[in-house]
């Protein structure tokens, strides 16, 4: 339950890799652009845009709560290296 509210609540550290993060935002923009053309409209198209919107502040953040409370870290050991050597933190997984 802990991990949870805390993936609900963004209080973890970064756990998307680039791939998955480029992944992300190719599939959001495709999406706004078909919603964007009129190729998907009504409802359909109004959630769909909503969901390429989450997935792609979730691309831009380089954090996901899903893949949190999933205890999933997607990216590289070369990628964990080049943060921690900045300084910057990420989630850490117990694999």
């Amino acid at each position: 339950m802990r991990r949870i509210i805390k993936g609900l609540s963004y209080a973890f550290y970064r756990n998307l890799g680039w791939k998955d993060r480029l992944a992300r935002a190719i599939s959001a923009f495709v999406i706004i652009a078909l919603w964007l053309s009129g190729v998907i409209t009504g409802v359909v198209g109004v959630t769909l845009g909503i969901l390429a919107l989450m997935i792609l502040a979730t691309a831009a953040i380089s954090r996901c709560s899903i893949t949190y409370m999933l205890k999933a870290n997607t990216m590289s050991e070369q990628e964990k290296a080049k943060l921690a050597a900045k300084g910057i933190k990420y989630e850490v997984t117990n694999d």
